[in-house]
């Protein structure tokens, strides 16, 4: 059984992941854009920048040939201070490279990586060739101040030629640089765009997505919390006096449970306010029938033994028959009623129990015998199915006689022309004992199966309505059930189950507690 804690956790445990994915993902958009950004500005846009600077002209070649046309002294005069003024800027802005693409090295991965390093290569071609245009312009220089050949001289000529051809492959590959980083920056930026249009897309879809999940979790969460509401309608009708009110809630967890036990408890109080009722009106029904039994027995009493003297009078005396039946038939009914008298009182006085181990094997077995012959003619059948591995009960064995002589006689009453009763027991499943009473009578109707049990109710024309009631006050003072199973035509079942000897229920106990 998965609990309610653990679902409702499970829930916004995956809410939080969701808004957590997206976060991440917003989270590692902006690092890429972050790198992005670094590579334009720290990298890219720099190199783009001294490539920019690197400005290689005909300085060489247009100082030689200015000398060319200079007479001697003059062109000892200027060749120093074009010496002087030669460009030292392209070494420093290649040194400025290099430091460049070291750093953008180090985060730049992939195809930026990749470029990178095609970018150094240039740059130290780049060295390379301007460290042979550098010697060759020094060395032009030097023949210039020297002197060596003259201005039409063909192999000065030659040499002003070599160091233009060389200064024409600077100025390539310092265009080609350009270009290649002017193309790489327009990419990384087009890149960088789509990048960031996708990355808003993204965020804002799976934002979605995570508020979706985010709204599922709390409905999922008012749906497992939706029982609460029932519950306390329930609590709020039960507080009302509505005792029959139960609480559907169908869930397996901790609520399902609550509602389980909140029921079985409704259903507790309903009995007992029922049973209470009910020992409200069996106190006042014995108080009555006290107080109208002792004023009825005694004046009974005084009749029965007239009528007695009466009839001895009669039979002696040469009376006639009829004043004699007469007089026997009122000795019957005095009886008959100081019977009932009796039978009242025994119901509204009932005797506090001697509870001791009993077989309820023994007591059943001897009351059957000796009921028996009653049964018999009556043309009643007794058939016992007892049960060998029954555990003891602690009970007062006269009280329980007494109750099965009542479903005995009950089951005889219901069947007048004959039938058969079955006396059987059996282990119970709480480890108690049951006994059944089952007759072959026509049945209890379904209308009259609730009342069975009320006081001075009964369904047969002379029936007090107290030997069940009386039956059913016994076995409750055991601390055990009595259950009446009935259909017409199918016979009556009354099944009595008692607490095992050291088990005695709490009902008995609470009674014992009171009446000492």
């Amino acid at each position: 059984m998965r609990s309610l804690a653990a679902r409702m956790f499970l829930a916004f445990a995956v809410a939080l992941a969701a808004f957590g994915l997206a976060a991440l993902f917003a989270v590692g958009r902006m690092h890429a854009l972050g790198t992005d950004l670094r590579l334009l500005s720290e990298g890219y846009l720099p190199l783009t920048r001294i490539a920019a600077q690197i400005d290689v002209k005909d300085w060489v070649t247009a100082r030689a040939l200015e000398v060319k046309a200079m007479d001697p002294a003059a062109r000892r005069v200027f060749l120093p201070v074009a010496r002087a003024h030669f460009p030292a800027v392209v070494k420093e802005k290649l040194s400025e490279a290099r430091a460049v693409l070291a750093r953008a090295r180090g985060f730049a991965s992939g195809a930026d990586a990749r470029f990178f390093a095609e970018v150094s290569a240039r740059v130290d071609a780049l060295d390379a060739r301007w460290t042979a245009y550098d010697q060759a312009a020094g060395a032009l220089f030097a023949a210039l101040e020297r002197g060596d050949a003259g201005a039409d001289d063909p192999a000065l000529a030659e040499r002003v030629e070599a160091v233009r051809r060389l200064e024409k492959g600077l100025s390539l590959d310092v265009k080609l640089l350009q270009a290649a980083l002017d193309g790489q920056v327009a990419d990384r930026v087009h890149a960088a765009e789509r990048a960031d249009r996708r990355s808003v897309l993204l965020v804002v879809l799976y934002s979605v997505l995570a508020a979706a999940v985010g709204l599922g979790a709390m409905l999922i969460g008012q749906r497992l919390l939706a029982p609460i509401r029932v519950l306390t309608d329930g609590v709020k009708a039960v507080a009302r006096g509505d005792l029959s009110r139960k609480v559907e809630v169908r869930s397996k967890d901790e609520l399902g449970l609550l509602a389980r036990e909140f029921n079985a408890m409704a259903a507790s109080l309903e009995r007992q306010r029922a049973e209470l009722l009910r020992a409200e009106r069996l106190a006042a029904v014995g108080r009555i029938s006290a107080q109208i039994t002792h004023e009825i027995r005694n004046p009974l009493n005084a009749i029965g033994l007239n009528a007695e003297l009466l009839a001895e009078e009669l039979s002696g005396a040469a009376g006639s028959p009829e004043a004699l039946a007469l007089v026997q038939a009122i000795g019957r009914e005095v009886d008959r009623l100081g019977g009932v008298t009796e039978e009242y009182l025994r119901f509204a006085r009932l005797p506090r129990p001697a509870y001791a181990p009993e077989d309820l094997n023994e007591v059943l077995a001897a009351l059957c015998e000796f009921v028996r012959p009653e049964l018999a003619a009556a043309r009643v059948a007794l058939r016992l199915a007892l049960a060998e591995d029954l555990p003891p009960v602690r009970a007062d064995e006269g009280q329980l006689r007494a109750a099965f002589l009542n479903l005995l006689r009950n089951s005889r009453e219901a069947m007048p022309g004959g039938g058969e009763v079955t006396v059987a027991t059996r282990r119970a499943a709480d480890g108690g004992a049951e006994a059944e009473v089952r007759d072959t009578g026509p049945g209890i109707p379904a209308e009259a199966l609730p009342r069975i049990f009320d006081p001075f109710y009964s369904t047969k024309e002379k029936g007090t309505g107290l030997g069940l009631a009386f039956a059913q006050q016994v076995v409750q003072e055991h601390g055990g059930t009595i259950r009446c199973d009935s259909a017409p035509g199918a016979g009556t079942t009354f099944t009595v189950r008692l607490p095992r000897g050291e088990d005695r229920s709490g009902a008995a106990a609470g009674m014992e507690a009171l009446e000492a």
